[in-house]
């Protein structure tokens, strides 16, 4: 399978063949898309008030920022670095982060976020995007023939860290300070088990990179398809089997749209954060070995030995990627 061409996964197909294109996705490219998931009408009102908040002036939106305790609330640009390779790099976006437990705190959000039904739009779509990768999760844990509540089961609802919602904006290029080199979202991977991310009018310049050929492949923008991949639990559970596929966002080719703002919505499912990161009993990855290539040796610190759990790998990721 091409990094050109990522598989399709139709949620109203057949079963196997779900499980088939699941398995051909795990294994080869690490991102796939999701058709038929209903979720339309949810993500363009979630579209609808974010744009309404990154449009509001920066002092408001400086009301709820972000802090190093809990990474939820208002990033603004020049405060994330995605690329921790490179630290001299800024991430060219702003950014609104809601974990789960934002549900139990609906005061502390920005008004246009805990306006009653804006709140309940929210609300929905937290859980239906859960919903949605549980229904992924046992359909993996047959692909890899194990226990179907396997995965399920270490991502409870409404225990920490939580799922988190991600609202990304990035904001148009002067064309002044147009420049090729200009990255939106440095290359990274994601930190937990799966990552829902749901594109905008079109919009395009996310890049995948295939750690094989040591190349970058754009991943086309299509509104009715969320684009998911693996983060690195997986990588973990899977002894290398299933790659955290490393991703970037780009300026586009067309001048038009650099002069355009981008907006795209990432749902990050992680586990339970007392999870620890060992193998699956799987006999798929048996006897497989894992041979970490640079990327891994860099983002799987756990060369001392000691086993991390979910909750210590992800905190260990968030740590590297925002100053302040």
């Amino acid at each position: 399978m091409s990094f050109a061409s990522l598989p399709v996964i139709n949620l109203k197909s057949n079963p196997d063949d779900i499980r088939q294109t699941l398995l051909l996705a795990s294994t080869t490219t690490g991102f796939f898309y999701v058709s038929n998931h209903e979720l339309n009408s949810l993500q363009n009102q979630m579209f609808s008030m974010a744009k309404e908040f990154f449009y509001l002036p920066l002092y408001e939106k400086l009301l709820y920022v972000s802090n190093p305790t809990s990474y939820d609330g208002y990033i603004r640009i020049g405060r994330e670095n995605l690329d921790s390779t490179n630290l001299k790099l800024i991430d060219e976006k702003e950014a609104f982060k809601m974990r789960e437990s934002a549900l139990n705190r609906k005061d502390k959000l920005p008004n246009i976020f805990s306006h009653e039904e804006n709140f309940k739009i929210i609300e929905q779509f937290f859980r239906q995007c859960y919903d949605l990768c549980m229904h992924l999760f046992q359909y993996l844990a047959e692909t890899f023939q194990i226990d179907k509540d396997y995965f399920t089961s270490r991502h409870k609802w409404n225990q920490k860290p939580g799922v988190a919602i991600k609202l990304l904006h990035y904001p148009p290029i002067n064309q002044i300070e147009q420049n090729t080199n200009v990255i939106r979202a440095g290359a990274h991977s994601d930190y937990g088990s799966l990552t829902l991310l749901f594109q905008h009018d079109n919009k395009s310049g996310l890049e995948v990179f295939d750690r094989l050929k040591n190349c970058w492949y754009p991943v086309e923008a299509r509104n009715d398809m969320i684009v998911v991949n693996f983060g690195d639990v997986f990588e973990y559970w899977t002894k290398g089997m299933i790659k955290s596929t490393i991703h970037r966002v780009i300026l586009p080719n067309n001048i038009n749209e650099q002069n355009q703002s981008r907006f795209s919505i990432a749902f990050f499912c992680v586990p339970n954060g007392d999870t620890l990161l060992t193998p699956i009993p799987s006999k798929l990855i048996e006897n497989y070995i894992y041979t970490k290539d640079e990327h891994a040796k860099h983002v799987f610190n756990d060369n001392d030995g000691h086993v991390l759990t979910a909750g210590e790998h992800l905190q260990m990721r968030l740590s590297k990627t925002h100053q302040y």
